[in-house]
C-alpha cells in the first residue's frame, strides 16, 4: 500500500513540475503535453485535483491556476480520457448533473447547425432571422447558471468541510467567467439587428464560438475529473442532503421526476408535527394543505423573487400557460421571447423603483380571453420583496 501511495506521489510531483514550468513561461502546452503523456500512463483524475490542491497550498494563487486550467486540462487529456463516467443511479444528484450537460451540448449542436447555416450565406445576405433563432438558444443555454449554483451553493460546501477548497474555488471563477461570457453573447445578440451574415459570422467567431467552447470544456472537465472526485469523496447521506435542497434551485433544461433516496442513509431526525406547519399571521397549514390551497384558486400564479429569478408557480387543473420545473431558478427575463423582454423589464424597474404597484394586460390566444396582471409585493416598510404574476381566464 505505502508504495502504491507513493508512486502516486510521485505522479503528481513530475505533474506539478511540469505544470510549474507553464506557469512560469518556461515551456510550451505541446511540448508538456507530450512529456507528461510519455511519464504518466496511469495518472487519473484524483492525481489532477491532487495536484492543483499541492500547487495551492504551495503557494501559486488560485487566480493563475484559474488562468490557466483550461491548458491543464488540455495538456492531461490523453489522460484523462481514460476516466470513465461515474456510474449512478437514476435521481442520484451527479446523474442529474450528468443529464443537464446531455441537453447542454443538444443546445450547442443546434446553435453550430445555425452557424453553419450562416457561414454558407452570401456576405451581404440579411442574417436577422437565424441570429433570433441564435438568441432563443442562447437563452436557453443561461440555464447554466442553476447547474453551476447547485454546485457552488450544494456541493462544494462539503468539499471545503473536508478542507479541499483549492480547486472548486478555482471551477467557480470558471462559471463567473462563463456568466460573463454569456451575458456579453446575449446583449450582443439583442443589438444585432438588422445584420448581414459577413457581421454575424465575425460575432458568431469572436463571441459565441468562444462561448460555447468554455461551456464545454466546464463540461469535460466535470465529467473527467469533478463528479469521478466527488462520488468517491462524498458519503450517501451528504448526496441526499445536496438532493433534498436541489429543487430551491432549479434545474437546467431537464425536470427530474426520479425520486431518490439511499439505502444506507444515515438516520436523520423526523420532522415533527409542529415543524411540519407554516404559521401565517391569519393561520397555519401543513405543506399538503397550503399546496392544494393555492393549486385551487382559479388563477394560474407565478412569483419572482427581489432578484427577478423564478421561486413558484401554481399547478391548477387548467392552466393557461405552460409551465415546467426547469423554469425555477431561472431569471424571469430569459422565460421571455427577445421581442417582449423590454416590456417585462419596464415592468421590474417600475416595481423596484416605486414608481408603480399594478400592471394589467389583456391578450387572446386559443379562443380564450386571458387577464394578466402583475403586482409589486413590498413588505411592511416598502421595501421591495418580487413579483406576482395572475393569470385568469375570462
Amino acid at each position: 500500500m505505502s508504495e502504491l501511495i507513493n508512486n502516486k506521489q510521485e505522479r503528481i510531483n513530475k505533474m506539478k513540475t511540469l505544470i510549474r514550468k507553464l506557469h512560469e513561461g518556461k515551456a510550451e502546452p505541446g511540448q508538456v503535453q507530450h512529456q507528461l503523456e510519455a511519464l504518466l500512463e496511469e495518472a487519473d483524475y484524483s492525481d489532477v485535483f491532487a495536484m492543483e490542491v499541492q500547487l495551492i497550498e504551495e503557494g501559486i494563487k488560485e487566480e493563475e491556476i484559474q488562468r490557466l486550467c483550461d491548458v491543464h486540462t488540455a495538456v492531461l487529456k490523453k489522460q484523462l480520457d481514460k476516466q470513465e463516467t461515474p456510474a449512478t443511479v437514476p435521481g442520484h444528484p451527479v446523474r442529474t448533473f450528468l443529464a443537464e450537460n446531455a441537453q447542454l451540448e443538444n443546445e450547442i449542436r443546434s446553435l453550430r447547425s445555425l452557424f453553419q447555416s450562416i457561414s454558407e450565406m452570401p456576405n451581404e445576405k440579411d442574417a436577422s432571422i437565424l441570429m433570433h433563432m441564435i438568441n432563443a438558444h442562447f437563452n436557453s443555454l443561461m440555464d447554466v447558471d442553476k447547474h453551476y449554483r447547485r454546485k457552488e451553493n450544494l456541493l462544494f460546501p462539503f468539499f471545503e468541510k473536508k478542507e479541499i477548497s483549492g480547486p472548486p474555488a478555482v471551477m467557480w471563477g470558471k462559471h463567473d467567467e462563463v456568466r460573463e461570457m454569456m451575458k456579453n453573447s446575449i446583449e450582443g445578440l439583442q443589438n444585432a439587428k438588422p445584420i448581414s451574415a459577413e457581421e454575424a459570422t465575425a460575432f458568431i467567431q469572436f463571441a459565441l464560438e468562444p462561448t460555447l467552447a468554455q461551456i464545454e470544456e466546464m463540461i469535460y472537465k466535470e465529467a473527467k475529473i469533478l463528479f469521478p472526485m466527488a462520488v468517491e469523496t462524498l458519503s450517501d447521506t451528504e448526496w441526499y442532503e445536496i438532493y433534498l435542497q436541489s429543487d430551491e434551485i432549479g434545474f437546467c433544461l431537464i425536470d427530474p421526476k426520479d425520486e431518490w433516496q439511499p439505502k444506507d442513509l444515515q438516520e436523520m431526525p423526523e420532522m415533527t408535527a409542529s415543524q411540519g406547519k407554516i404559521k401565517l399571521p391569519s393561520g397555519t397549514f401543513s405543506v399538503e394543505e397550503l399546496t392544494k390551497v393555492l393549486n385551487t384558486v382559479p388563477v394560474d400564479m407565478t412569483f419572482v423573487d427581489k432578484d427577478d429569478t423564478v421561486r413558484y408557480f401554481t399547478q391548477g387543473k387548467e392552466r393557461i400557460f405552460d409551465r415546467n420545473r426547469t423554469i425555477l431558478g431561472r431569471k424571469v427575463q430569459y422565460c421571455h421571447p427577445p421581442s417582449s423582454v423590454h416590456i417585462v423589464e419596464k415592468i421590474l424597474q417600475d416595481f423596484k423603483s416605486g414608481k408603480q404597484d399594478e400592471a394589467n394586460f389583456w391578450i387572446q390566444i386559443k379562443g380564450q380571453f386571458i387577464y394578466i396582471r402583475y403586482f409589486a409585493m413590498r413588505d411592511e416598510n416598502e421595501n421591495y420583496l418580487g413579483t406576482l404574476e395572475v393569470s385568469q381566464d375570462l
